[in-house]
């Protein structure tokens, strides 16, 4: 089944592409925009990003990118996570913990730390400020980060030099829409959908002067049931709700312009989830295996997960004649809380096992009250200034200064139930971090004829971590374990470059460059079960990458744009994510495993990437298809790991999004969007097992437009794919079954 729907998606696909092909440039170039009403979006290759900076055009900035615009942001219905990027880029892999705290999104094989207090190897960017950082949340964007978005760009590849730190992988930047003077406008969206999901938005623009604006947002979310559920608590794993409050004043008059932003959003998000999956032969306890039902899972320890985010940001921008000054100034406060049964299992489901003879004679069973919480405060401190000029028409320029303070606190709390020969009713593991970082950057380049260019950029920064750390007896508050109690420091300093070449033919750009990134050392925070078979290191050093690219992006006809890549990536002192060995029915240390961040040694990963964008008339309508590809290759070159495939980097991807509007009755227009992303090959770990399950998603969404209203009918993962998102020796998770709903929208 699964292949005849990737067969018939592939042959609508290119068959689209064909067709926009082989209508050429006559009939390419002029689509009957004039008969569907609302077809005013940029062509692909003009949609203007501010990737390094400044505002340029997409096909002019010599970087694999991809960049979704106001309008394909509506086709799409918006982008309200991190993983529904995976459909529009290329290159991209996301880490699904089930947990949007705790996953994260991994481009060209950039290291992922799940559930670690690793940085990730994305730099994450809203409105140009970075909000990476800190243990829970800190290598993924929050609900409200994706709100009201006006754009989204990617860029792949290693983006050191102007983007920061730990722009390894590349480096994702969310434009939030902004207040528009002179315009009373805004939008309205009523939601339904399955497990009693219904949400409400509003976004109002107000002008209050002929130089203020005001815009303001809300958005209310509750969805009661779900897919996962725990019997015996009575409780659904994925059940969710938010409540988003935005405000925005917008300023501008003359060369100055101004934006402030307050925020708070707080979401229940659907908890960590897993099921025991023990196959016969695989465990002394149970050697004849065990399991637990993949939706019905017995645990009796509440599953939660919670974020809450006060964010605010100032933008400031001044004209000078001779260049341009901005400022970014942003306070973000993250809280999250993550709440899990540490063994997955309850005396219900234990005695389950004993009486149909699945435990081993003599062997003892986990602790089935086992039960773990996650704590994190994080307050990340940004400030930007930058200027960007031009001289004499060949000369560009960039100089800036950042600097970053992250204040963390984390607490992680293990319960166990007490027992004569050990009282201890459980500990609880405390960190104080504090992360700060200083770094100055900047750009030049020069047209050395109109066609060619020679562009330089580099970045110094330097870092100070520290931390404080402790590990208590959670009843009595006396010291638990031996090496948990330690205090630590690290400095590091980092020069990150890149040279790019740039050859302009017609209207095609071509490129080669050369760039490094670097992303910083750190410290493991849960240290685990002393218990534990593999004892878990409390540092890890920096990662260092040099990257290599050539490319090309330009079009094949007037309404064809098509961006191409390879590259190749040499790692230094690589940072690889395992476990610490514990695992559900271990009789050395049965609980779940704690992950933990270490360096592998030297690695070199390379790939090649292809994405074309087409738009063009085609039975009376307006369409748009967009296809990705990507094939990676990566191996650990030296030290123990020296051979084996990096983790979390699969070996293929492909990415396609459809979209179609034809006109109806009067003012009415209809349209579908058909979107998927499918992965193949790769492994979960650096132990290079279990393997990165394959998969094949596809949403659809159809409905029509009329005036100010538009109404569609949604349904994501209409095919009800079902694979593994994550296995190990004892648990398993699977993806979100089909889920599908209604939307209603008045825009005015």
């Amino acid at each position: 089944m699964r292949r005849r729907l990737a067969s018939c998606a592939s042959f609508v696909a290119l068959g689209w592409g064909c067709g926009l092909i082989a209508a050429g440039p006559a009939q390419a170039a002029e689509p009957p925009a004039a008969a569907v009403q609302g077809d005013t979006d940029t062509l692909v290759g003009e949609l203007v990003v501010t990737a390094r900076k400044r505002e340029e055009r997409l096909r002019d900035i010599p970087v694999a990118a991809t960049a979704l615009g106001d309008q394909q942001l509506r086709d799409l219905g918006g982008v309200p996570t991190l993983q529904s990027l995976l459909s529009n880029v290329p290159g991209v892999n996301f880490s699904n913990t089930s947990n949007q705290v705790t996953s994260e999104v991994s481009i060209r094989g950039s290291g992922t730390s799940r559930a670690t207090a690793a940085e990730s190897g994305v730099g994450l960017y809203r409105d140009g400020a970075y909000l990476g950082g800190g243990y829970q949340g800190g290598r993924t964007f929050s609900k409200a980060d994706f709100f009201d978005a006006q754009s989204i760009e990617v860029l792949r590849g290693v983006q050191g030099a102007l983007n920061g730190r730990n722009a390894v992988g590349g480096s994702i930047n969310i434009v939030s829409a902004r207040p528009a003077q002179g315009e009373r406008s805004g939008y309205a969206t009523a939601k339904t959908a399955t497990n009693q999901n219904r949400e409400g938005i509003l976004v109002v623009n107000q002008p209050l002067s002929d130089t203020l604006a005001l815009r303001v947002g809300i958005d209310e979310m509750k969805q009661d049931k779900g897919f996962f559920y725990a019997p015996i608590t009575g409780s659904y794993f994925d059940a969710q709700k938010t409540d988003l409050l935005r405000v925005q004043l917008g300023y501008k008059n003359g060369p100055v312009t101004a934006n402030l932003l307050a925020e708070h959003g707080a979401d229940q998000l659907p908890g960590i989830m897993y099921s025991v999956f023990i196959l016969p032969g695989t465990n002394a306890t149970y050697p004849k295996g065990v399991f637990d039902d993949k939706y019905n899972m017995h645990w009796n320890s509440p599953s939660t997960a919670k974020m809450r985010t006060n964010y605010y940001e100032f933008v400031g921008g001044y004209d000078l004649g001779f260049a341009t000054a901005t400022l970014t100034s942003s306070l973000r406060e993250r809280h999250s809380q993550n709440a899990f049964d540490a063994d997955g299992a309850s005396p219900q489901f234990e005695a389950q096992a004993l009486a149909q003879g699945l435990v081993a004679p003599g062997r003892a069973q986990a602790d089935p009250n086992a039960g773990g919480l996650a704590l994190d405060y994080s307050s990340i401190l940004y400030n930007d200034l930058h200027v960007v000029g031009t001289r004499g028409g060949r000369l560009s320029w960039l100089a800036g200064v950042e600097y970053y303070d992250l204040n963390d606190t984390v607490k992680n709390i293990l319960s166990r139930t007490p027992t004569p020969a050990n009282p201890s009713r459980g500990t609880e593991a405390i960190a104080l971090i504090n992360f700060r970082s200083l770094a100055a950057y900047g750009s030049l380049g020069y047209d050395i004829t109109d066609a060619l260019n020679l562009t330089a950029e580099g970045r110094y920064t330097h870092d100070d971590k520290d931390i404080d750390s402790n590990r208590v007896d959670y009843g009595t508050g006396a010291p638990s374990g031996v090496g948990f109690a330690f205090t630590n420091g690290r400095t590091s300093s980092n020069f990150s470059y890149n040279v790019t070449l740039g050859y302009r033919l017609g209207d095609w750009l071509t490129y080669a460059k050369v760039g490094t990134a670097y992303r910083a050392g750190g410290f493991n925070l849960g240290l685990g079960d002393p218990r534990a078979p593999i004892p878990v290191p409390p540092t890890f050093g920096d990662e260092d990458t040099r990257g290599f690219e050539i490319g090309a992006k330009g079009n094949i006809t007037p309404n064809i744009f098509v961006t191409a890549a390879a590259y190749r990536n040499d790692i230094s002192n690589v940072l690889v994510q395992t476990q610490n060995g514990c695992n559900v029915g271990n009789p050395a240390c049965p609980v779940a495993a704690t992950n933990f961040i270490y360096n592998a040694g030297d690695a070199r990963s390379s790939g090649v990437e292809l994405e074309i964008n087409g738009r063009a008339g085609f039975l009376g309508g307006v369409g748009r298809v967009t296809l990705g590809g990507s094939r990676q290759w990566g191996k650990v070159t030296s030290g123990p790991d020296a051979g084996k495939s990096q983790p979390q980097r699969p070996d293929w991807t492909s990415t396609f999004n459809l979209n179609y509007r034809h006109p109806l009755a009067g003012d009415a227009d209809g349209f579908i969007n058909l979107k998927g992303s499918t992965r193949g090959g790769g492994v979960q770990e650096i132990a290079q097992t279990p393997p990165l399950h394959d998969y094949q998603i596809y949403d659809l969404r159809v409905g029509a437009t009329k005036g100010p209203w538009e109404a569609a009918f949604w349904m994501n993962n209409f095919a009800n794919d079902s694979y593994i998102v994550f296995e190990s020796v004892s648990v398993r998770r699977f993806n979100i079954p089909r889920t599908y709903g209604l939307d209603v929208t008045y825009r005015w």
